[in-house]
């Protein structure tokens, strides 16, 4: 009885192992016929589905394309990362001859508005204008040395995560060894001074912005100062 259990579990192993080996095979075999694109997060902005198409056809050639174990994924996802606007790519295959490809948009939090003209991401990383999508992120005015791209990132998300500003700042300036920043709702601009002490100037410049809207002022102020300790000058 143990030998006939013994002969029925290894020809039943067996058996799944030829069916296996023959899927593996046809499958292996069959050509690309089609690229099914996904966009993660926010979805296609600057680039799009028939892009993307182009480009993989530009490195491989027009569809179909040989046995899907020829293609080199990691070769493909490489490629397609090497595009300035692709934070990250996934290329996997399904059945039926289809290629999947999931792509991530890097996603800008600056435009840049100097000699050089671009996006920057979170990273600091370039990101080219694009005629397709503009988003809608502050504006630095001049030319970004290397050294300020750590203070103008971290002075975005000192804004970002604060639900009453985030949505407010509009244009960055350096000059005078000072950041100025300008605000969507309200027409005086503010000196930052340097990147220090920003949860102090972020509330000083909240209490300044209630009293500005509750209150009417003596004065319209053109410049709000707020890089002094324990104070906010107006001018």
């Amino acid at each position: 009885m143990r030998y006939k259990n013994y002969l029925f579990f290894v020809t039943v192993f067996g058996l799944i192992l030829m069916l296996a080996f023959f899927s593996h095979y046809k499958n292996s075999g069959r050509s690309i016929e089609k690229i099914a694109i996904e966009f993660e997060s926010n979805g296609a902005l600057f680039l799009s589905d028939s892009l993307v198409n182009k480009l993989l056809i530009q490195k491989k050639g027009v569809l179909p394309w040989k046995a899907k174990d020829s293609l080199v994924l990691s070769m493909l996802e490489s490629f397609l990362e090497t595009n300035p606007y692709v934070k990250n790519a996934e290329v996997y295959h399904f059945q039926n001859g289809i290629l999947g490809v999931s792509l991530e948009e890097k996603k800008a939090v600056a435009r840049i508005q100097g000699p050089d003209k671009f996006y920057m991401d979170n990273a600091g990383n370039l990101i080219p204008l694009s005629s397709k999508y503009t988003p809608k992120v502050p504006v630095y005015f001049g030319g970004l040395e290397p050294g300020q791209k750590s203070d103008v990132l971290a002075l975005i998300d000192y804004f970002n995560a604060d639900p009453f500003l985030r949505n407010e700042l509009a244009s960055i300036y350096f000059r005078s060894e000072s950041f100025f920043i300008g605000l969507r709702s309200y027409g005086f601009e503010v000196e930052i001074g340097q990147i220090r002490r920003m949860e102090e100037k972020l509330s000083k410049l909240k209490v300044f912005c209630a009293y500005y809207d509750n209150y009417k002022l003596d004065k319209e102020y053109s410049l709000v100062n707020l890089k002094y300790k324990n104070q906010v000058v107006g001018s």
